[in-house]
């Protein structure tokens, strides 16, 4: 009797954390030089919380490309887990094109599991506020149109993908009479737990169904283990 209640007792708890939502919070916020973007992840009911920081992204020159620094923290005991910095320069933007086209060449219609994964997301806030302007007044009003225009076009386009559980809220504040570039944005996404294991077994009888596909995507996704089996 004790062993039938506990079996149950997990099963209620496996189909509690099944159906529980995995969170992504994304901030970002652009001011002059300073840029700082936020991933917030929460999984397992709140077990799981962990804030990945991007606090700097600079521009160094075209040879050398865009170096970030991204902090991973513990969001519940409030401590730094992994600090690095990285280079993407037009080497490693190629090397990853080549990559992700060997994925996509090894995948049975990646494009098909990509947009039925993607219609299980839901959008829980949108918030996206822009202050602009350019030192002049009628050439600020016609940014600012212009902005409104690119804004509305792009929540389109997200709304055919991504389900939208809020109205996006949209500002574009003008600058008149003075040179201003200011980007605050924040996005929290949703999706339930047992969604995101269905789509990874899905992805896995595709890359099945491809000859040499998981092997393909091993060499990719895990290069060093790959070349030590060789």
């Amino acid at each position: 009797m004790v062993w039938a209640w506990a079996a149950g007792m997990i099963g209620v708890l496996i189909m509690i954390l099944a159906l529980s939502r995995v969170r992504i919070r994304i901030t970002l916020t652009h001011q002059g030089d300073n840029d700082e973007i936020l991933f917030n992840f929460r999984a397992l009911l709140g077990l799981l919380n962990v804030n990945y920081n991007i606090p700097m992204l600079h521009f160094k020159n075209w040879a050398e490309g865009l170096e970030l620094k991204m902090e991973q923290v513990n969001a519940k005991a409030h401590h730094l887990i992994k600090d690095q910095k990285k280079q993407i320069n037009v080497e490693k933007i190629k090397e990853a094109y080549e990559n992700i086209q060997i994925l996509l060449k090894n995948c049975f219609h990646f494009h098909e599991w990509l947009l039925g994964t993607v219609r299980r997301i839901h959008c829980t806030q949108l918030n996206w506020k822009t202050s602009v302007g350019i030192g002049d007044a009628p050439e600020t009003a016609f940014l600012v149109g212009a902005l409104w225009g690119i804004k509305t076009s792009i929540i389109g386009f997200l709304s055919r993908y991504i389900r939208l559980d809020i109205q996006p809220h949209l500002q574009v504040m003008p600058a008149f009479n003075q040179k201003l570039l200011l980007i605050e944005g924040v996005c929290t996404l949703q999706i339930r737990l047992c969604h995101i294991i269905s789509a990874v077994f899905r992805l896995l009888l595709r890359i099945l169904k491809v000859k040499g596909g998981l092997r393909a995507w091993r060499s990719v996704l895990l290069p060093s283990e790959t070349a030590e089996s060789t």
